[in-house]
């Protein structure tokens, strides 16, 4: 017992590692806004359109409430990623939630997610609230960018501090959202469920009592058919989601981070800010000078890629040539 309790910290204190790592990330311009009725049949072949294309209309259309009043129009994307207040852009976008839009529901759920996940990580230890002054200490002392944590307060600090009954839980929007058939929120459910699914395996093969019993959003879904229809959206930050559960898409699998790297890609080549302007870009390149080498979109992914870059360029050619021939019962995600 005491040699499985081990594993299970050595194997925990990955996992910790893991999260706190994607917490960069997730403080990122990756937002996307997809109007739910213009959702494609087929899937979206290229990023920028031709001179001959129409392009992609990311500005969500008035939704009307139930007394048939119009709550607005708002692109998500865009607002979401300028908002330096969570608090105000919450409230702004909580009628729209409320009214049934299935993208301010799940940017509502998304801004206060990110606001819990970035408190405790960056302004609570052993249980006491710090200061903006001890968050930024506290972030020096493991080694954690003082970027992102500036970034959480200068966000979050108005909504950690205000009443926030009155908007709700990031898990009921977030459910609201999936069950919409919002692209972005099926795929976050899906990894919240193969995220809980890992960890109780895990403790059932360690024999150690399950000690995490948060349930997340629709966790009687199944998480593989709800991926299937996020990638229908041909949404690239859905792609961008799926790389970043390449290991628990195939937990056994030993080159989760080529596949990883491989979704990134094509997330960037088909419409994904990958510049030095994105946040998730500055955010990865907070302590890497080289990235401000950067001159196109692929240009990261092949930075993190490093010597494995080949491999990652074959494995996203084949990983597109399924998405653009529809052929996504062979792309490892599921039916």
């Amino acid at each position: 017992m005491a040699i499985q309790r081990k594993t299970l910290i050595i194997w925990s204190g990955a996992f910790i590692v893991a999260v706190s790592t994607a917490m960069v990330y997730r403080w990122s311009d990756r937002s996307w806004s997809y109007p739910i009725a213009q959702r494609p049949s087929a899937l979206v072949a290229k990023a920028a359109p031709s001179n001959n294309e129409t392009p992609v209309n990311n500005t969500v259309p008035a939704v009307a409430s139930a007394t048939g009043k119009t709550v607005g129009s708002m692109n998500y994307r865009k607002t979401f990623a300028e908002s330096n207040d969570y608090w105000a852009y919450a409230k702004k976008i909580l009628p729209a939630a409320k009214a049934g839009d299935p993208d301010a529901q799940f940017y509502l759920s998304r801004l206060l997610e990110r606001c819990e996940e970035g408190n405790r990580m960056y302004f609570q230890k052993l249980g006491k609230a710090l200061t903006l002054d001890e968050g930024l200490q506290f972030a020096v002392q493991r080694h954690l960018p003082i970027e992102v944590a500036q970034a959480v307060f200068d966000k979050c600090h108005e909504l950690q501090e205000r009443d926030r009954q009155e908007l709700g839980s990031s898990n009921d929007w977030l459910a609201k959202a999936t069950a919409a058939g919002q692209p972005l929120a099926e795929a976050v459910t899906a990894s919240k469920i193969f995220s809980q699914e890992l960890m109780q395996n895990f403790a059932r093969a360690e024999g150690v009592p399950e000690t995490n019993t948060t349930t997340p959003p629709d966790s009687v879904a199944d998480p593989r058919a709800l991926l299937r229809a996020a990638v229908e959206s041909g949404d690239p930050e859905v792609f961008f989601e799926i790389g970043e559960m390449q290991s628990m898409l195939d937990p056994a699998g030993i080159d989760s981070g080529t596949k990883r790297l491989a979704w990134w890609l094509i997330a960037c080549e088909r419409g994904l800010d990958c510049s030095t302007n994105a946040e998730w870009v500055k955010n990865t390149c907070v302590s890497d000078p080289q990235c401000a080498s950067i001159s196109s979109p692929t240009d990261i992914v092949q930075m993190l890629a490093g010597e494995h870059w080949p491999d990652v360029q074959q494995h996203a050619l084949n990983i597109s040539e399924k998405l653009d021939a529809g052929q996504l019962d062979d792309l490892g995600i599921g039916s």
